[in-house]
């Protein structure tokens, strides 16, 4: 990353499953644990909602991985993975978007029925008793 122009982060926070080094290039390695006796009450929530936040994360990372193939990469060299990875979050993005169009449009139609239609046919019947 350094090579690329881009500067590494300070701090990486990673799940429990990851053992080994704390630091590495200068780079602080968390890992959640129990809080320590001297923390302050700042300190702890904090530090819980650094986890909280990577571990609402991971269900959209493990659909990303199922349903826009995330879990193999496609592409190859250094720029290989970051390629796929943003090609998947587009794919996310778009997805979103199509869904909040959707309730739009039907939510426009429905105005337009009701500006058009202002008596509906089934009200009609559920007064004479049919239904």
């Amino acid at each position: 990353m350094e090579n690329n122009g881009q500067k590494l982060p300070k701090e990486l926070v990673y799940d429990r499953g990851g053992k080994g080094k704390s630091e590495i290039k200068g780079v602080k390695i968390s890992i959640p644990s129990t809080p320590r006796k001297k923390d302050t009450a700042y300190q702890k929530q904090t530090k819980r909602k650094k986890f909280r936040t990577r571990a609402a994360i991971e269900p959209i990372i493990g659909h990303l991985k199922t349903d826009f193939r995330l879990a193999q990469n496609y592409f190859l060299g250094e720029t290989g993975p970051q390629i796929n990875a943003l090609l998947s979050a587009t794919a996310w993005n778009m997805k979103k978007m199509m869904e909040i169009l959707k309730e739009k449009i039907f939510f426009l139609f429905y105005k337009i029925q009701i500006m058009l239609f202002p008596n509906p046919v089934f009200k009609n019947k559920l007064n004479s008793g049919f239904c």
